[in-house]
């Protein structure tokens, strides 16, 4: 099923302009570990739904790359926020 409107879907998320804009600059910096381990904490602290939080936290954990996990990433704050990507 598709989003009828163009509203957010959450409101008040739990992830911050801050917390993104801190994973940014961990991005070129951090261990492909690090990263991952950041990306899972801003998951967990988001208001999503938890499967949607289970699903995306399994692909981070297969991912090896730390480009693929700023795109998944990138893509759920995009999501939680009404922009269906």
């Amino acid at each position: 099923m598709t989003q009828t409107n163009s509203r957010p879907r959450v409101k008040e998320d739990g992830i911050s302009e801050q917390d993104k804009l801190q994973l940014f600059a961990l991005f070129p910096v951090a261990s492909i570990e690090t990263f991952r381990e950041q990306c899972i904490i801003l998951i967990e602290k988001s208001n999503g739904k938890d499967a949607t939080k289970l699903r995306f936290k399994d692909e981070l954990n297969r991912l090896q790359s730390k480009t693929i996990m700023m795109q998944k990433v990138t893509n759920y704050f995009l999501a939680g926020e009404g922009k269906g990507v």
